[in-house]
């Protein structure tokens, strides 16, 4: 597998090819997407102080489920913006190679499912200098 993810147009050819190796080799990229969490790149505490773990700290899987970093310096400091691959289109394509999106008499499958994602719940502080609000 090459470091540059599959868009989704080569995951599916990929995943209709007859080449076994390159089909597992799909499916396990769709799998390391799909299982991904933000948490694998970065960490925030109660304050809502942000920390992006370094490059060498990532797991492969970490790596290969981002799809950009973004630094914007401004007066304050630094902007990070961390984009993650969609998951959603990897866990579709994962769940209609599985069987699991079409229809089928046995009943012991489901013929649709539903999958939700929730992300973190975001606080955001306003920080007031005290000099500025004592007068």
């Amino acid at each position: 597998m090459t470091d540059k993810p599959l868009s989704v147009r080569e995951a599916r050819a990929a995943l209709a090819a007859q080449d076994e190796d390159r089909r597992e080799a799909v499916v396990q990229e769709l799998e390391a997407l799909s299982s991904s969490e933000i948490t694998d790149v970065l960490t925030w505490d109660e304050m809502g102080r942000v920390q992006v773990r370094a490059s060498g700290q990532l797991s492969a899987r970490a790596r290969r489920a981002i799809k950009k970093v973004k630094i914007t310096p401004s007066e304050e400091g630094n902007t990070i913006e961390v984009e993650m691959h969609d998951k959603l289109s990897a866990l579709r394509l994962l769940a209609k190679h599985r069987g699991l999106l079409e229809p089928n008499s046995d009943d012991r499958r489901p013929s649709m499912i539903g999958i939700n994602v929730k992300g973190p719940d975001v606080t955001t502080y306003e920080i007031v200098d005290q000099e500025e609000s004592e007068e």
